[in-house]
């Protein structure tokens, strides 16, 4: 069983981290200079997560377009989304992190982990298979409202 405090120790962790590389970084090159690396990849990176986003968006769409379920772009898009908050969050690790989920085969990789780490997304997943020609078999019985909505209709009909 997880610890529920477990996810406030890794914020807190990480704060303190992106701290450290604060103090680190400012003692190295300067605080205004520290203040122009951090924005400055800020920007680069949501210029290349504009990029990417309208490339896997549209790539996406053309999935849809011929009756495939894009599950694993779905992820992918959502770690895209990822990137750009922790590229937007001041701080060299949470960029760090940012940038790697910016890298198509990283990205993609994590997809895939994620995808076999969790066993409602893995159905998801293998439900674009049955849009590509599988067939899923299965049983159907009206209820008996639907059964009496149906004959009011062919009354109505005559």
């Amino acid at each position: 069983m997880r610890h529920p405090l477990i996810p406030l120790f890794v914020l807190l962790g990480a704060v303190l981290l992106e701290i450290y590389g604060f103090a680190w970084v400012g003692g190295t090159v300067g605080a205004l200079s520290t203040v122009i690396l951090v924005v400055l990849t800020a920007a680069i990176g949501l210029w290349i997560f504009r990029i990417q986003g309208i490339t896997h968006w549209r790539r996406m769409q053309q999935m849809l377009s011929q009756g495939e379920i894009p599950a694993r772009h779905l992820l992918e898009a959502w770690l895209l989304m990822l990137a750009a908050v922790l590229l937007l969050l001041p701080g060299f690790f949470s960029d760090a992190v940012g940038f790697a989920l910016l890298v198509p085969p990283i990205r993609s990789g994590a997809a895939g982990w994620l995808l076999k780490r969790r066993s409602v997304w893995v159905a998801a997943a293998r439900g674009s298979a049955s849009a590509q020609g599988e067939t899923i078999e299965g049983e159907y019985r009206k209820r008996e409202s639907e059964r009496l909505q149906d004959k009011q209709d062919q009354k109505h009909d005559q």
